[in-house]
């Protein structure tokens, strides 16, 4: 058993681990002797072994025990209302996201934040971490715990980090951007995702139907129309 969860502790730290050190400090080195497109394609492939290792591992560790169960109407509706909101993040943050590779950020400074951005200038990260912290909260196991609690550090580490070299890259145009849209998510302006909530909950649906039949434990929505999964 116990053998089991080092192994997917392993793998979560390795996937983790050479997400910072390939996107930070060796980054440029290797850009330097591959290129840009030889460094992409050494950084996926890196990333996709490991986190094909790190599924493996997730696999073969042990299940059990849960600390408490998910058949709670509380749970659930704190579940819901997180995970949708996480999704709805996801869907807006590909949309004119600054922070993605080969982003128009030359006039970064002039531009008004707008939609998600008003919210946080990491969407994508904050989506990744809230809909893990969700993932624990509605199955909370030891496995899950490594699993998703490595997305967290990933995420939340990963928007500081990247925060400090699109500033060391651009220098005022990200400062600039940075000090207009909040780290932190400000959930008083949820209506600011607009049309994005619309395609967050079907993603949402989606994603919690896959698991909930999976599982064979619905949640969600599927909680309260079991029959549907």
């Amino acid at each position: 058993m116990i053998e089991g969860l080092i192994a997917l502790l392993v793998a979560v730290v390795a996937f983790v681990g050479t997400h910072f050190v390939l996107s930070h400090p060796l980054r440029a080195p290797l850009v330097g002797a591959l290129g840009e497109g030889g460094f992409q394609l050494l950084y996926g492939l890196v990333s996709v072994t490991l986190l094909l290792l790190a599924l493996v591992a997730y696999h073969r560790a042990p299940h059990a025990p849960v600390y408490w169960s998910s058949d709670n109407l509380v749970l659930q509706i704190v579940f819901s209302v997180g995970s949708c909101f996480a999704a709805a993040l996801f869907v807006a943050s590909l949309i004119d996201n600054p922070a993605f590779i080969g982003a128009q950020i030359a006039d970064l400074s002039t531009r008004p934040p707008s939609g998600v951005y008003l919210i946080t200038r990491h969407p994508m990260m904050f989506a990744i971490a809230i809909w893990s912290v969700e993932q624990t909260l509605i199955n909370p196991t030891v496995r899950n715990l490594i699993v998703f609690g490595g997305f967290v550090v990933l995420a939340l580490a990963g928007s500081r980090l990247q925060d400090r070299k699109k500033i060391a890259q651009t220098g005022r145009e990200w400062s600039v951007w940075a000090s207009r849209t909040p780290f932190w998510p400000d959930l008083r302006r949820w209506r600011r995702l607009g049309l994005s909530w619309l395609f967050g909950i079907a993603l949402w649906l989606t994603l919690t139907w896959l698991e909930s039949h999976v599982t064979l434990t619905p949640i969600g929505a599927w909680y309260w129309l079991p029959g549907l999964t």
